[in-house]
């Protein structure tokens, strides 16, 4: 009698809120579910994922013929509070009349070819179709996007050498814990059926149908000794003709955008920068799970102040410090956060705080 294999099913589940105290109190929160069964389709992945108003299922890593070429495919649809566009925050102050729900459905394929040790090519092929909503108390003079579809080309260089174990990518580690080096640069095209200026008329989304970028991340962790790790983590962006649907989410501290400290979550939305957070990860006991230690994060990107001036850049940081528990199964993770004082801030002093929890399911 023949036996048939059976897909195995990694299951994961994670939660948080990362929220502003002073000079106002706010702050949004998430909850996540993850589960990929191994080899459901012949060598490739089934991925189902949902976080809050994400839903997203796709086949991943199926083999063409050779183990240095994969293909995967995902369908992704969000609701509601894609991009924090109903959270409009300008030097820090939220604004809630110029904020809007809106939505998106994806069709997201992607291949990948591993020419060398540790280096991956990668093609996707994006088609996006956004939507919009007005909400009761949107300024009724604020003109929304142009509800368009997007062809997301993208093509990009992927170097991974990370020596940390394969469970720290699962979804209830909510910060891996990263020692080698991992880094991406991607060349992005957004080509629109329809664009137009809008928001307020400030000059700051009036984009092209045509969007350029070149953007690169960079991660990378250090074993220093027994207890003491380093992590870097570094973003990097520069584009074209872009508005607030596609730049870079900037502030707060949890895993979905560039770090802030302080900063409310997002406080900035920007396409050309230049930012990292640099951490000091401490063992309190060289046996123990648990690590404790400290993060600088800042900056430099463009039109800080939110008026039009995409050619203005200006500064940001912060100081964090947290604690990351393991307890088997679980990761509880909690940060407090104090932004720098600078001149575009409006009120001070900025402070904000984290608390995750991830179990693993089955």
């Amino acid at each position: 009698m023949t036996s048939v294999a059976r897909a195995e099913w990694d299951g994961a589940a994670s939660g948080g809120f990362d929220f502003a105290f002073q000079p106002e109190l706010e702050g949004f929160g998430w909850i996540l579910f993850d589960a990929v069964g191994r080899d459901v389709a012949g060598d490739g992945d089934l991925h189902i994922y949902y976080n809050t108003d994400t839903l997203e299922i796709g086949l991943e890593r199926l083999s063409l013929g050779t183990k240095k070429v994969e293909f995967s495919i995902a369908a992704r649809g969000e609701v509601i509070f894609a991009g924090l566009l109903h959270a409009y925050y300008k030097q820090g102050v939220r604004i809630n009349p110029l904020g809007f729900n809106a939505g998106y459905v994806q069709l997201i394929p992607k291949l990948q070819y591993h020419f060398a040790n540790f280096q991956t090519l990668e093609v996707l092929l994006t088609v996006r179709r956004w939507f919009f909503a007005d909400r009761s108390n949107t300024d009724p003079t604020l003109v929304l996007p142009a509800e368009a579809w997007v062809f997301e080309p993208r093509l990009g260089y992927i170097f991974w050498k990370v020596r940390s174990g394969s469970d720290e990518w699962q979804a209830h580690r909510v910060f891996p814990r990263i020692v080698g080096t991992a880094f991406s640069v991607t060349g992005a095209l957004d080509v629109r059926s329809k664009a137009r200026p809008w928001g307020i008329p400030d000059g700051r989304n009036d984009p092209e149908e045509l969007i350029w970028a070149i953007q690169e991340q960079l991660r990378a962790g250090w074993q220093v000794s027994t207890p003491v790790r380093i992590q870097l983590e570094q973003w990097g962006s520069w584009g074209w003709n872009q508005d607030d649907l596609t730049r870079y989410r900037i502030g707060g501290m949890n895993p979905y955008v560039v770090p802030v400290p302080g900063l409310p979550w997002a406080a900035l939305l920007s396409e050309r920068l230049f930012m990292a957070q640099l951490g000091a990860h401490f063992r309190p006991k060289a046996e123990a799970p648990h690590e404790l230690g400290l993060y600088v994060a800042g900056g430099t990107l463009n039109d800080v102040r939110r008026e039009g001036d995409l050619d203005r850049f200006g500064g940001t940081g912060g100081l964090s410090m947290f604690g990351d528990m393991r307890f088997g199964r679980v990761q509880v993770h909690a940060r407090f956060g104090w932004a720098f004082p600078v001149s575009w801030l409006i009120g001070s002093p900025y402070l904000s705080a984290l608390a995750t929890v991830g179990v693993e399911l089955f």
